[in-house]
């Protein structure tokens, strides 16, 4: 009888510990935070060098496979150098730069400098939110990285936050977006976005926490749909053309040019009207149009008056020899 007992007694003691043990293992927010920490970066605009101690600035998330990062503009500001940006999960360091930014609506798309592929928040998707569902985040408030909390959207839609812009909704939620989380992915349980952290309402008058708001997915996307996603700037591509800025007398002598002067080509954005046209590489841009281009200051003055939708005859020397070619709209 005694044997039963104790045989009993140890069988209910390692069953609700193998039970424990299940519970804890499949914590529905851990798997949350191990499912999409991936997607998400910390940014820092310190210096460009990858390594040492960073001040994590703010947070951004990945919208594509090949490193596209959106963050809020007010974490970059007018800085010209190239970020760091560190991966979550990982903790892997990228140097990336700044593609273009909507300061008005505060949105900024930056471009790793990597062949990495990468796990991603899709924006269309189209998460919806409403009002009482939970939300989560990963970001960096106050600089320490991959901090995960999750909150309660307390208005999917509140409009008149922003007194300059008070057309512009905003979501709300019940908790404070710290310094350093601005820029951070908002997603629900199923890895939907939901809104990207922007800045927080606090009453001056006493110690209490802020009211959080987001930037809504509708507002992304159009921002997303006014810029190219490709990893150079606007200023840097002129219908898929991209130019060495210097042409330095090591390039004049290892590319056999015979002038100085002209816009040689550095790269051609691939499927693009200059790369159909038949341009490649190293070609030296000297005349479009009949126009002397003599530097990248002309060719740049040159798109910024012509036509998006007119055609472009442009001389080029290759191997020493002319060719025209011809970019259609």
């Amino acid at each position: 009888m005694k044997s039963i007992f104790h045989l009993c007694f140890y069988f209910s003691f390692f069953t609700s510990l193998f039970f424990s043990c299940k519970t804890e293992s499949q914590n529905p927010n851990q798997r949350i935070f191990t499912d999409y920490v991936s997607r998400t970066v910390s940014i820092s605009i310190e210096n460009e060098d990858l390594l040492g101690k960073k001040r994590w600035s703010g947070s951004g998330f990945l919208i594509s496979k090949d490193g596209f990062v959106l963050t809020c503009a007010h974490v970059i500001g007018n800085y010209q150098k190239k970020l760091v940006v560190r991966l979550g999960g990982n903790g892997k360091r990228y140097l990336g730069k700044v593609i273009s930014s909507d300061f008005k609506k505060d949105i900024s798309l930056v471009a790793l400098e990597t062949d990495d592929t990468f796990n991603f928040f899709d924006l269309n998707e189209k998460g919806k939110a409403e009002r009482g569902q939970t939300y989560y985040s990963i970001s960096s408030p106050l600089g320490l990285e991959e901090s995960f909390t999750s909150g309660i959207v307390s208005d999917p839609v509140r409009v008149g936050v922003d007194s300059i812009v008070s057309e512009i909704s905003f979501l709300q939620v019940n908790q404070s977006i710290l310094p350093g989380s601005s820029g951070a992915a908002l997603f629900d349980v199923r890895g939907n976005l939901i809104g990207m952290a922007q800045f927080q309402l606090k009453n001056s008058e006493y110690n209490q926490q802020g009211v959080g708001f987001a930037i809504l997915p509708k507002y992304l996307s159009e921002f997303l749909s006014s810029v190219s996603l490709t990893k150079f700037s606007k200023e840097e591509i002129q219908r898929g053309i991209v130019e060495v800025p210097t042409i330095t007398d090591f390039l004049v002598q290892n590319l056999n040019l015979p002038t100085r002067e002209g816009v040689l080509i550095s790269y051609l954005v691939e499927k693009s009207p200059a790369e159909v046209s038949g341009l490649k590489r190293y070609d030296l841009i000297v005349e479009i149009n009949g126009k002397k281009i003599r530097s990248n200051e002309e060719l740049n003055s040159f798109f910024k008056e012509v036509a998006h939708s007119e055609r472009l005859q442009i001389k080029v020397i290759r191997n020493r020899s002319e060719k025209v070619l011809y970019i259609n709209p």
